[in-house]
């Protein structure tokens, strides 16, 4: 597995770019720039969607993953999901006719529901789950 293999397994299992610095033994900067690198390749423009990249292509996540909530989710928060996890992510705020900081506290709602620690974790996990 190469380092930045590595580094998207260790962000898919909720560490943040500062801990998997620390972990591989690199500059956060090195980390955020293996991150561009891996959603540039996959075609990803958000985290979210790197998440969603990693599931599709089984990665596992490194370290126990979150234990599967119930699907209850709203029809506004599944809408939202699909943008961000769809070439349309950018749009979300105004396709839901919401403001930006509304969608990013939906999405912090969301990440709580789930028990996500970051974005690639909660792309990932929907997937997983299947929640879309």
């Amino acid at each position: 597995m190469d380092t930045k293999e590595r580094t998207l397994v260790l962000l898919i299992g909720g560490l943040t770019d500062g801990a998997v610095a620390h972990r591989l033994g690199v500059s956060e900067r090195t980390v955020e720039r293996y991150v561009r690198a891996l959603m540039d390749g996959a075609g990803c423009r958000n985290r979210m969607q790197l998440g969603r990249y990693a599931a599709l292509a089984g990665l596992p996540a490194h370290g126990p993953e979150p234990v599967p909530r119930p699907r209850t989710l709203d029809r506004e928060t599944r809408r939202l999901l699909e943008l961000m996890l769809a070439d349309s992510g950018a749009t979300a705020p105004r396709s839901l006719h919401l403001s930006r900081r509304s969608v990013e506290r939906r999405i912090g709602d969301l990440m709580t529901l789930a028990g996500a620690r970051s974005r690639v974790q909660l792309g990932w996990l929907v997937t997983r789950w299947g929640w879309l």
